[in-house]
């Protein structure tokens, strides 16, 4: 499963540099290509809606945006290959929706973006290299794929802020803390979770913002807003775990407090 998903990263990451390579083709070259609809943003925002795999809140929405979120999410980075919280058989296709058994493509929308996807280390053990010789066979925790839905403050990724969303982007800044660089392998590696030099654990692991930092704003703001059009996924029902999502009221779906566009705390589990 581990290898699966490696690939799905590797394939997501190409894809990224693809469009985003592209991206001032589309927007200086307009009308050269206006006969080419790959060409075309306007064409991209209707493929964006026609492949979307779940319903999606547009009130309030830029729908350009969140049409165009959908498409660079969707048909470029495959963000839900990495962030399903589908496991074997068919991991983020639904049951008799799995193009690899040759059946027509179909993602499962109850386990889309929802994370828990398991990636092993952020370094496996190396003989001689990693991880540092008095760390043992200490390599750290899992990373474990995040919840990428909104929570009951609309906001994606369980409450964070568009700002919030492009340091991620660009910087790879793990607003979380789930897994530090370890600051001292004996007794036992501390702190908790943490992760051996010379990683740094301030940053995201496994997933590939190194690439995604060269994404402009506007592409940024788009998956930005389509994010925050899908549905809400509890995934954990434990607060504790990572994974937990606070939908809001579970009787009406709503949520039961104001919009507030501060971060959510998270804690308890890893991630990327």
């Amino acid at each position: 499963m581990k290898s699966h998903n490696l690939i799905r990263i590797a394939a997501a990451t190409a894809a990224t540099v693809v469009i985003v390579l592209f991206a001032g083709t589309w927007r200086t070259a307009r009308p050269v290509q206006a006969q080419n609809n790959w060409a075309n943003e306007d064409s991209l925002v209707r493929i964006g809606f026609q492949i979307a795999p779940v319903p999606l809140n547009l009130r309030g929405k830029d729908k350009e945006l969140v049409g165009l979120g959908s498409y660079l999410v969707n048909a470029v980075g495959d963000c839900n290959g990495c962030h399903t919280g589908g496991g074997p058989p068919n991991f983020n296709y639904a049951a008799g929706g799995n193009p690899y058994f040759g059946q027509p493509a179909k993602v499962d929308p109850t386990t889309y973006l929802e994370g828990g996807s398991d990636f092993g280390p952020a370094v496996p053990p190396i003989p001689g290299v990693y991880p540092p010789a008095a760390y043992g066979d200490y390599v750290g925790p899992d990373i474990i794929a995040r919840n990428l839905t909104p929570d009951k403050t609309g906001l994606p990724e369980g409450g964070h802020t568009l700002a919030d969303f492009k340091k991620i982007m660009k910087t790879g800044i793990d607003f979380d803390k789930l897994h530090p660089t370890c600051t001292s392998p004996a007794p036992v590696p501390t702190p908790t979770n943490c992760i051996p030099p010379p990683v740094d654990g301030a940053l995201l692991q496994v997933m590939p913002w190194p690439t995604f930092h060269n994404m402009t704003d506007h592409h940024l703001e788009a998956i930005y807003e389509y994010l925050s059009a899908i549905p809400c996924l509890e995934s954990s029902p434990d607060p504790s775990n990572v994974l937990h999502n606070d939908c809001g009221n579970p009787k009406t779906g709503k949520s039961t407090t104001p919009p507030d566009a501060r971060r959510k705390k998270k804690g308890g589990s890893n991630g990327l």
